[in-house]
């Protein structure tokens, strides 16, 4: 069971990034762009997470905020971009995120599991691909750990969404290699972290934060039990881990400027 006390870290999840209107730093536009990531798995995870009625309720809140957030910051995104092709990639993103978001508003349903996958991780490439094109702006090594960190809050949530997706009748095959995958690319991206030159004592605190949080998301997932308790350990558990990741990314930023 997890510990009650960690599970405040979950409200936090909903909260950084919602002060800034315009985006006025390089560092912040990489924070924005990869929380785009994030967020096209958050949406999902909590399109699922509606199907059980013990999370409904939260799951609609964090939907909502979510697809908020994801727009918000698109617009700021394009009016920051400093190409055309970085202006491009985010053209891209709304035209996709105008159809995962029809389907985000629909009527959640086990059936349509499949399509929410694909969708999601169509989103997450651009999203990928334009984040990308922001951390090049810089030839720094903080801009490349600002990405990095980043990339962390959307493993959190991806991990999440696939433990959802398998709950709902997803191939056991995908679930299982997406797990793995992410799994192993989160572990090595905290190595890489916490040693990097550019961490201070304050975000290496935070990064051993994460990594108690990540020991809770590793025991939510790998738990026997595929009911209600299940789903809400999970669901949790990758909130509370998403919270500290989205510190410590702002830290990286921050250093970059």
């Amino acid at each position: 069971m997890l510990n009650r006390r960690v599970l405040l870290l979950a409200t936090l999840a909903a909260g950084p990034a919602l002060a800034q209107s315009r985006i006025n730093q390089l560092g912040e536009a990489i924070d924005k762009a990869g929380a785009q990531r994030m967020l096209s798995q958050r949406m999902g995870k909590a399109w699922l997470g509606q199907l059980r009625p013990e999370l409904a309720p939260r799951a609609r809140a964090v939907l909502q905020a979510s697809e908020a957030r994801f727009e918000r910051q698109l617009q700021e995104l394009l009016a920051f971009a400093p190409t055309p092709e970085i202006a491009g990639s985010y053209k891209a993103m709304q035209h996709r995120f105008g159809d995962y978001r029809a389907l985000l508003q629909s009527k959640p349903s086990a059936d349509r599991v499949d399509e929410l996958l694909q969708a999601s991780g169509e989103l997450l490439s651009l999203a990928h691909v334009a984040t990308g094109q922001l951390q090049q702006r810089s030839a720094a090594a903080t801009a490349m750990l600002v990405n990095m960190s980043g990339r962390q809050r959307m493993l959190s949530q991806r991990l999440a969404l696939f433990f959802m997706a398998g709950q709902q009748g997803a191939r056991p095959e995908v679930v299982q290699r997406e797990t793995a995958k992410s799994r192993a690319e989160f572990e090595t991206a905290m190595r890489v972290l916490g040693s990097a030159a550019e961490a201070t004592p304050a975000i290496r605190d935070n990064l051993e934060l994460a990594r108690n949080q990540w020991v809770f998301l590793q025991s939510a997932l790998a738990g026997e039990s595929q009911g209600p308790e299940a789903a809400s350990n999970v669901f949790v558990a990758s909130e509370n881990l998403l919270a500290v990741m989205e510190t410590v990314t702002g830290q990286f930023a921050r250093q970059l400027g």
